[in-house]
This record gives structure tokens, C-alpha cells and sequence, in this order.
């Protein structure tokens, strides 16, 4: 729960900093939307005080002055003042005409726009720079997001920025951008109390979502997390204390019916739930850190039981299974020489049977070196489960195969509607120059497809299921050393 109470956290983190992403965005792009028509309206209003300037009465007659009010419109003027290279030739003043323009708009300070006659006059403009976007811009007053056109450099400390204990929790969002003509500068801010209400205001629904999301995370990968670390646990326990334990499919020999080798397969004598199937622990075990020490265990046991073995069939082969990640390290060469010696041709009764649940690396720098160690030994390598998952041509055009085992899927009576699949695969194969075994042989009916493919070694039900060490030497021995089909 203290995860998902931290990825709560997080989360609300980062949606906070989105939602004042999303507003920086926008409000920056309104700040240069703002400063692009401001200099559109400024660069109007010099050239209406221009060309009274250039009038028959000029600037400072009455009739210059009042024409030139009377263009003003909407522009919030609230002084002009036209000065020579000596003094003051004649101002105007607004009236109340500007409350009426300017009503509900914040009071703010005065912007200042200077204009060049030439000959020396110059005219000085003051504008009421928050009516003038008044017209154009929501009033976000109430919100505490304000629009503001000021004097360069504008004043830092302007009303509103101030924003007590939020301006320390939060910091407050400011966004200016300066005219490209003017000394003035479009600026929105907000402050920070104003950015935590509007991020608040989606807060419930963020609730709901984070609620969902820890639902599903404690039920769903959460569990998985637990199940893993509780298996991990489970398993380094059961190493410990030898809870696993190996049993042996039979090879058959199907010209002599003989057993001529046994696959050995990893079982799990669990205290609570008794014995385990290889689907509850393998898939897990082969993709965690423990392969290493659970490949290491079931050689040394292969290796110990294979002895026995080797004194009733002297040549009998032993199959250990190995998926692809442990073929392409080093340390599974260490395991066998641990486990069946390093002396020349030590495994030369061992089968290397490379499973399907994962993509064999081609490429692996280790892959190499451990597939040549391992013959060098006298190991044999087998492809195991034939025509699904990772096991296809593909493979054998890649490594050295010594035989190849046809999954039980092509021999499925249901499978059957394309009958020639098991009937076109076997030549090819046998060009490669492969040994095949057929798995999954639980019929007479399959058994005669089998042998009419011209197949010599099987595995399968019909024969034995996997059987501990005890009733294997048992069916070794010299008065059942060939057994019938069952």
C-alpha cells in the first residue's frame, strides 16, 4: 500500500505540473497574440496623431485636438502632450468619458508611448493599458489571472504577484512578451493560489482515476509483483531443502521397443499444495535470476541418477532441458563439468534438449563458445517441442542440431484434417541429417502414423508417463529390459 500511496503522490505531482504546462502554453501564446495586436493598434493611433499633426490646423488648435479625440474611439487614452525642443506646447485631458469606457476593467498603472514629429515636437501618449485589452481578453480578475500591458522594463513587483504562503508552496506563473516596436510589454500572470484552485477543480476526478489505477495495480501487477517474490522465495527454499525432484519420460526405440534414453523432467514436491506440474514453476523459474542454480541442481541430480542407469543400459542417454538464455551462458559449461565431470566425452550420454518459450540470441557473443565447450564434452543438442514457439527452421539453419523433437500438436487426431503436415516435415528433416523423436504418442493409431512416417524414436503416454528413478531401474532391469507398449 505505501507503494501505491507513492505512485499516488507522484502522480498527482505530475498531473499538477501538466495542468501548468498546459496553461503556460496557452497563455504564452496569448501573450504574443497580444503583443502583435498591440503593436497593430499603437502603430494606428501614431498615425491618426501624425496626420493631425499634418492637418491645416495642426496638433494644438481646437480643431485639431477635438477631430483628433474623436478618432481615439476605443483607444483608452487618457493624456496626450505635445512638446518642441523647449517646452510644452499643449496637452489634453480625459474626461469621464474614459470611466465609461474603462468600467469593471482593474485599475493599473499608466503606459507611456512616445512619438517622434520630427523638427523636434514630440508627442506623449499615456494609455490605460488594462482597458485596452478590455475589449479583446476575458477579465480573469476574479480568477487572479490578470492581463497587464506595461513600461519597459515592466515593474516586477506589480500588484497580484504577492501571493502569501502559496507564492512559497507554489510559485506564481508570469509570462511577458515585449513589443517589437514599442517600449511596452504584454504580461499575464497568475498567481499560485489561483493555479492549485484550478488544478483542485479536476481533482476529484483525478481521485477516481488514482483510486481505479491503485485498484488495478494491487490486483493486477501488484499481485503479479507479490506472486513473483513469494515464488522466488518458495523456490530458493525449495533448492535449500531438496523439495524438487527429477522424473524420467522414457525414449523408445520403436524397431526393438526398447527404452534407449529418458528425458528428465523437474517436479516440486510442495509441503501445502503436493506435487507441482511444470507449468505452475517453469515458466517463472526460466526467466528469473535462479535458471543458474535450478539448471545446476537438476544436472547434478541427472548426472547422480544417470549412473544407475548407466548399470543397467550401459549406454542408455539421459535429456536435460535447458531454455535458450542458459545456452548463451558460460556457466552452464561450468554446471556440467560439476555435474558429470570435464574429463573428454563426460557427456556423452547427455542430451542438451533446448526449449521453446523463448528466442534463442543468434547473435549472443556466449552462444558459441558454450555450444562448442559442450560437444567438445561429447554432448549431444536436441530441439525440443518442434514446429511451435521459437523451434522452426529457422533454428536448425542456425546451430548444430542432433535430433529434433515434433511437437505432440502434429499428432493430434483433431490436427489430422491437414494430414500431409507430419508427412512433409519428416524428409525434410532427415535431409538436415536430424534424428527425430515423436512426442506426445498416446494412441496405437498415432503410433502407426509415426511409424509409417518412418519416425524410430518416440515418446509419449502410450508407452510410460513419467516415472521417479525407482520405477525406471525397475523397467531397466535385465527381466522387463523390454517393455511393451502399455
Amino acid at each position: 500500500m505505501a507503494a501505491i500511496a507513492f505512485v499516488s503522490a507522484v502522480y498527482l505531482v505530475l498531473d499538477f505540473h501538466r495542468m501548468r504546462s498546459s496553461l503556460a502554453d496557452r497563455y504564452r501564446g496569448q501573450t504574443l497574440s497580444l503583443a502583435h495586436w498591440t503593436d497593430r493598434t499603437l502603430d494606428h493611433l501614431a498615425g491618426m496623431v501624425r496626420d493631425a499633426a499634418r492637418g491645416p490646423n495642426g496638433l494644438c488648435s481646437p480643431e485639431g485636438m477635438g477631430g483628433l479625440v474623436r478618432q481615439f474611439g476605443t483607444i483608452p487614452v487618457v493624456r496626450m502632450e505635445v512638446r518642441d525642443e523647449t517646452a510644452t506646447s499643449c496637452a489634453w485631458q480625459q474626461g469621464n468619458a474614459l470611466e465609461r469606457l474603462c468600467a469593471g476593467v482593474p485599475g493599473g498603472d499608466l503606459v507611456r508611448i512616445p512619438l517622434d514629429l520630427g523638427g523636434g515636437r514630440r508627442v506623449l501618449l499615456d494609455l490605460f493599458g488594462n482597458c485596452l485589452f478590455g475589449a479583446i481578453v476575458p477579465m480573469d480578475a476574479e480568477n487572479g489571472i490578470s492581463h497587464r500591458l506595461l513600461s519597459n522594463p515592466p515593474d516586477e513587483s506589480v500588484d497580484g504577484d504577492d501571493d502569501g504562503i502559496w507564492s512559497v508552496v507554489v510559485s506564481p506563473m508570469r509570462l511577458q512578451a515585449g513589443s517589437g516596436k514599442w517600449p511596452v510589454s504584454v504580461v499575464i500572470s497568475a498567481p499560485g493560489s489561483t493555479l492549485v484552485q484550478q488544478w483542485a477543480a479536476s481533482l476529484p476526478l483525478q481521485l477516481c482515476l488514482i483510486s481505479g489505477l491503485g485498484l488495478a495495480l494491487w490486483f493486477g501487477p501488484m499481485s503479479v509483483v507479490r506472486r513473483r517474490l513469494s515464488v522466488e522465495g518458495q523456490v530458493r527454499t525449495a533448492l535449500r531443502r531438496g523439495d524438487f525432484f527429477l522424473a524420467y519420460l522414457p525414449t523408445v526405440d520403436l524397431a526393438s521397443k526398447s527404452w534407449v534414453g529418458a528425458e528428465a523432467l523437474l517436479r516440486w514436491r510442495h509441503k501445502h499444495h503436493g506435487v507441482l506440474m511444470p507449468n505452475a514453476f517453469i515458466p517463472w523459474i526460466e526467466t528469473s535470476p535462479l535458471i543458474h542454480d535450478t539448471t545446476r541442481w537438476v544436472m547434478i541430480q541427472a548426472a547422480q541418477d544417470l549412473n544407475h542407469m548407466s548399470q543397467r543400459v550401459p549406454d542408455f542417454s539421459i535429456a536435460v532441458n535447458v531454455p535458450p538464455n542458459q545456452f548463451i551462458d558460460p556457466r552452464l559449461v561450468a554446471a556440467a563439468d560439476e555435474a558429470f565431470g570435464s574429463r573428454p566425452l563426460a557427456l556423452c550420454q547427455v542430451v542438451f534438449e533446448l526449449t521453446e518459450r523463448q528466442m534463442l540470441d543468434y547473435d549472443a557473443p556466449g552462444l558459441r563458445y558454450v555450444m562448442e565447450e559442450l560437444r567438445r564434452r561429447g554432448a549431444q543438442i536436441a530441439v525440443d517441442d518442434f514446429g511451435v514457439g521459437f523451434s522452426n527452421l529457422t533454428l536448425l539453419g542456425m546451430i548444430d542440431v542432433d535430433y529434433v523433437k515434433i511437437d505432440r500438436s502434429f499428432l493430434r487426431e483433431e490436427a489430422w484434417a491437414d494430414p500431409h503436415m507430419l508427412e512433409a516435415m519428416v524428409p525434410l528433416l532427415r535431409d538436415l541429417g536430424v534424428v527425430i523423436i515423436a512426442e506426445g504418442i498416446e494412441s496405437e493409431r498415432q503410433l502407426d502414423r509415426v511409424r509409417r512416417c518412418g519416425i524410430r524414436f518416440a515418446q509419449g503416454f502410450l508407452f510410460s508417463r513419467p516415472i521417479e528413478l525407482e520405477m525406471l531401474l525397475a523397467a531397466l532391469s535385465p527381466a522387463v529390459a523390454d517393455p511393451e507398449p502399455a
